[in-house]
Order: structure tokens, then sequence, then C-alpha cells
């Protein structure tokens, strides 16, 4: 008896393409979550048509990549877009999953979707990162006020968690 074991698809081929429906009153059919705040991808938590799924990971909205962004930003981009808004979403799963550190962590092969992934989330981070020195990254890294840390483009950066105060005294530059 041969044991056939199916190839998995990487995430890339399961991408889906939808647009955001407007209700009645011109509100949007969407509430999305998470966001890097919150050290996950921005994900849809209702959805009213538009082939839409909770628990999607947002990818793109109306072409812009939001992966890496806050969920006010991510939100912004959202309400900032033409209707109808296009907006690009898969399913969490093994490696693509709501996870943000967890996927940064991860090592891909340059040049690949996910190596060019990692880069857009990068960059995205940085727009809400404060700048500060390794020896400090490494004492914030275990308070519970850093929602991620890490080096990018020779810099590093810290990026607060949501709903907490940063204290300004002697541990940035």
């Amino acid at each position: 008896m041969s044991k056939t074991t199916g190839k998995k698809l990487h995430w890339r081929s399961k991408v889906q393409d939808s647009f955001v429906p407007l209700l009645g009153t011109s509100e949007l059919g969407i509430a999305i979550g998470g966001g890097a705040d919150y050290g996950e991808f921005p994900f849809v938590t209702s959805a009213q048509g538009g082939g839409l799924t909770v628990g999607d990971i947002i990818l793109e909205i109306g072409g812009t990549p939001v992966l890496g962004m806050t969920l006010g930003d991510v939100r912004g981009v959202l309400n900032s877009c033409p209707h109808p808004i296009r907006i690009k979403t898969v399913s969490p799963g093994s490696t693509l999953c709501k996870d943000l550190r967890l996927y940064l962590s991860k090592c891909f092969t340059p040049g690949s979707v996910d190596s060019q992934l990692q880069q857009v989330i990068r960059e995205n981070l940085l727009l809400r990162a404060i700048p500060c020195s390794w020896v400090y990254q490494e004492q914030l890294r275990k308070l519970s006020s850093v929602a991620h840390c890490g080096p990018l483009q020779d810099h590093k950066y810290v990026l607060p968690a949501p709903c907490y105060s940063v204290h300004y005294s002697n541990i940035f530059w």
C-alpha cells in the first residue's frame, strides 16, 4: 500500500480578493481587529457579505499592504479608500498565523514571498517605532509594554504595546 502525501500549498496561493460591502447607512460591512500594536496581523472580526470570512488575515486594502500597521492605521486606510474597497485576505495557517512576532522571527529564503513580506511588515512597523539603544532594547524586551523589538536597516527599534505609557527618562536616545 503506498502512502500518497499531497504537497502543502503556500499561503500565497490561497489569497482571496474581495470587495467590502457598503451597508444601507453608508457604513462599511466589515470590522477589523488585531494590528501591530497588539502583536497581531490585522484580521476580520465581522463581515456582512462580500465573500469575507471572520478570522481571515488582511493583507491589503485598496492596494495598500497593511501587515505590520497598527489597528488605527489599518482603519485609516480602510476609511480613506474609494468605494468599492478591494481587500485581499488569507486564512491563517501554520506559516502565516495571526501572531506577528512569530512570523517575524522565522527565517525564510532571501527573495522569497515570505522574506519580501517580512520586509514590508518591518517597514510598516518602523512608521510607529521608537529608536533606542541595544542595551535598553534588551531591558525593554522583558517589559510587558513592548509589543515587538528588533533591528531594521542598521537601526534598533521598539514598538510599544497599546494602553501603556512609555517612560522616556534615560532609556531612549
